[in-house]
């Protein structure tokens, strides 16, 4: 399956699971679809997951994290605690 193909299947299969969150979304999308998880990382934030599964990298690594306001945007971003306002942009 293509990747446009599996993120447009992939939008309604989590549409669908809204009540059943998976324990893991990356390895479970990564199982569903046959990618690796750093397949599974990169689509679902394309099709609008990104904090989510950054949030889920990050306490799979230990890392506590806490929502900032980029300055420049005022887009909220997930960040690891403590980061210094000027590093919110590579985030």
């Amino acid at each position: 399956m293509k990747a446009e193909d599996r993120m447009i299947d992939a939008k309604d299969w989590l549409r669908r699971r809204t009540q059943q969150n998976p324990k893991s979304l990356i390895q479970s999308y990564s199982k569903r679809y046959n990618v690796t998880e750093d397949v599974a990382f990169w689509e679902l934030a394309a099709i609008g997951f990104h904090d989510k599964v950054r949030i889920e990298l990050y306490e799979r690594d230990g890392i506590e994290w806490e929502y900032k306001v980029e300055g420049s945007t005022g887009d909220l971003k997930v960040v690891p605690k403590g980061t210094a306002e000027w590093e919110l942009f590579p985030f």
